[in-house]
Formats: structure tokens, C-alpha cells, sequence
């Protein structure tokens, strides 16, 4: 392996584990105008050989423009992308070492699977046995053995997208590029996909690069995630440390549900700040790599599932229940504080006792230490 595709993994805590991994796609100082529109600004990334790499973010932040990119479908406005350590920049698509899976499969109606697979494969000038043994490892790769014959329309969403797949990966590319693939099939079907995607990267261990908008999806799949928005980065990071570290306020509240407090920082002591809110609430937080001082305007933010009824812990509020949504696995409460602030709570549905009613007055509870500071 050449010396120039050796590159330091971001710190712990920010991007996964420290070690070293080969760069397969190197995003650096890349943007793109549309004329006046800056639909990407400024984006360096290293993306790791074989990891299932994620951008995620809200619907125009630029995720799917940067994956174009990469593809060869638009060129970068400034700065450069390299595959495998060669900048493709300038580079047509069908000359770059990736392929594209998009949402609409885009495969070909009146071709049967097996020649829906094979057509990358006879434009590349494959034929005779090498074509037959490959198209049928394709076909098993995605569970479709003994499907050759069927056309499109003889098969469901998932199996559509299967075929997308196997074409993509017959041609052995460096990297597959994933445009929200799933988003054209029904919840159910949408999450057996999604861990089928895990495993089939796993085992061929191909670096996958996704865009969704879906956080739960990049949560489940993904090695590591870039949250995107309005065409910037606002953090890298394995799943766990997105969720549980956000970076800052739109990362907290785009990675799942959160409830955020906004005040001035009334104390600070060995790594414990008391945040002080406009109604009085006082909320005890564990400072995490953001400093603050006395006086300063600050956010903490604690996910409903580290909230609790009860009196015991850092935090204890009095708070009225509003509204109770039962979602299966869990039960969720909106609540108000005395304050008039909304505090949204997750509550398992597996204990026997008494839940609050809505009107209900009851006290709620929750630790120092799954409480954090938000960056700006």
C-alpha cells in the first residue's frame, strides 16, 4: 500500500477509534456553487477503506451533491476528491473505480435479472464463462440465485433494489456510492434492508458511502457519520458518539429526540456546570469538551430516555403531564415544567405499576452526568 493512502483516524470521542486506516475517498476544501447557491462549502473528509460511511442530514443540506460529485455526475467548484489516492477530478464517471445505486433502482424493465446484471459487465467487453460465473456470484452475493430469468415487474421493491446491487457491485468498483436507496419501500421492509446492507458490506467489504435523511437509518448502518447542513460538516463521528456527544445544537436535535435548555451559567466547579434558565429552572450538567464561563449564555441538552418519574438524581423538576403517546416498546410523555418549558420523556413498557395520567402532577428526575453542554 503506498505511503500517501496512509492516513491518521480522527480522535476518539470525534470520528471512532484511533488507528490507521487507507483513505478510500479524500474530500479536501470541497465546494459547489450553482450560481450564486453554495450547495456544498468547504468539505474535507477522509472516508475509510471498507467502512460504511453515512452523510446525513436535513432535505437541500448538499449530501446528495457531494456524492455526485464523487461519482463524476457534477464537478466541484473548488477543491479536490481523490479515489484510492488518484484525484478523479476532471475524470469521467464510467472511468472512475465507483458505482452508483439509486433510490429508483434504475434498472432496466424489459431485461431479465441475469442481463440486468450483466450489462455493465458485456459494456467492459466481459463474455462467455468469466460473464456467466460472475453475473451468478452477483445474483447469490444478494440472494437472488434462481431469480436469473424473472423480469422486473415479476418482483418485489427489495428484490429491485437486490438487482440494483448486484449490478453495482459485478463490476468490483472501490466504492459504492448508496443515494437513498431505501426510500422507495415500505417501514418494514425498509429496516430488513437495512441490516442487509450492513452485512452484505461486511462481507464484501467494499466501502459503502450513503445518503439519507434518516437518522435512525444512519444510526443502524453506519461505521461512521457526517452530519451535513446547508452544505457544512457539523461533526464526524461513529453512532454512539454522535448520539450521545453531540457537537452542538443542530446535531442534538437532528440525531434523535432531545430536550434542550437554554440559560446563563450560574457556576462552574471541576467539571460540573449549574445553568440557570430564563423561568428559574436550575439544571445540573457534566461538563464534556465545551468550556463555559460564570455569566455566559449556554445550552444543555438530555435525551427523554435519561429522564425518569421520580425524585431522585442532580435533577429534580415538578412537571405537569400533557400528552401520552404510546409507541410499543415505550410509552412517551410531553410534559411541562412549572416554568412553562416542554420536557418530553421516554418511559419502557415493561414494568406492572401505576403510569401518570395526563393532567397528572408528578416529579421527574434525571443525572448530572446524562446531562451535557452544547457547543454554538
Amino acid at each position: 500500500m503506498e505511503e500517501r493512502h496512509i492516513k491518521e483516524r480522527p480522535e476518539v470521542g470525534d470520528a471512532g477509534r484511533d488507528v490507521e486506516r487507507s483513505v478510500a475517498v479524500e474530500l479536501s476544501g470541497v465546494t459547489k456553487r450553482f450560481g450564486e447557491f453554495v450547495a456544498v462549502d468547504d468539505l474535507t473528509l477522509d472516508i475509510y477503506e471498507g467502512e460504511f460511511f453515512s452523510l446525513l442530514g436535513p432535505s437541500g443540506c448538499g449530501k446528495t451533491t457531494t456524492l455526485r460529485m464523487i461519482a463524476g455526475f457534477e464537478e466541484p467548484t473548488e477543491g479536490g476528491i481523490s479515489v484510492d489516492g488518484d484525484p478523479v477530478r476532471g475524470v469521467p464517471p464510467y472511468r472512475r473505480p465507483v458505482n452508483t445505486v439509486f433510490q429508483s433502482y434504475a434498472i432496466f424493465p424489459h431485461l431479465n435479472v441475469f442481463d440486468n446484471v450483466a450489462f455493465g459487465l458485456r459494456r467492459a467487453g466481459v463474455k462467455g464463462e468469466e460473464l456467466q460465473r460472475r453475473v451468478t456470484d452477483a445474483c447469490e452475493m444478494v440472494q437472488l440465485s434462481g431469480f436469473e430469468k424473472r423480469k422486473p415487474s415479476m418482483l418485489s421493491g427489495g428484490q429491485q433494489q437486490r438487482v440494483a446491487l448486484a449490478r453495482a457491485l459485478v463490476n468490483r468498483p472501490k466504492v459504492l456510492l448508496l443515494d437513498e436507496p431505501l426510500g422507495a419501500l415500505d417501514l418494514k421492509l425498509r429496516k430488513e434492508m437495512q441490516l442487509y446492507l450492513k452485512n452484505l458490506q461486511h462481507e464484501v467489504g467494499i466501502t459503502f458511502i450513503y445518503v439519507t435523511h434518516d437518522q435512525e437509518e444512519a444510526l443502524t448502518m453506519s461505521d461512521r457519520i457526517a452530519v451535513i447542513n446547508e452544505g457544512k460538516v457539523q461533526q464526524v463521528a461513529d453512532p454512539p458518539t454522535l448520539y450521545e456527544l453531540p457537537k452542538n445544537r443542530f446535531v442534538a436535535d437532528f440525531i434523535g429526540q432531545t430536550n434542550v435548555f437554554s440559560g446563563t451559567v450560574e457556576s462552574v466547579r471541576e467539571g460540573h456546570v449549574t445553568l440557570r434558565t430564563s423561568s428559574g429552572e436550575k439544571v445540573e450538567v457534566t461538563a464534556r469538551g465545551v468550556e463555559v464561563e460564570v455569566g455566559q449564555e449556554a445550552h444543555a441538552a438530555v435525551r427523554p430516555e435519561k429522564i425518569r418519574f421520580g425524585s431522585e438524581g442532580d435533577n429534580v423538576s415538578s412537571t405537569t403531564i400533557r400528552q401520552i403517546v404510546y409507541l410499543g416498546v415505550s410509552t412517551q410523555y410531553i410534559t411541562e415544567l412549572s416554568g412553562g418549558e416542554r420536557l418530553v420523556l421516554y418511559q419502557q413498557n415493561s414494568r406492572e405499576e401505576d403510569n401518570p395520567e395526563v393532567g397528572e402532577e408528578v416529579p421527574v428526575a434525571w443525572d448530572a452526568r446524562n446531562c451535557l453542554i452544547l457547543g454554538g
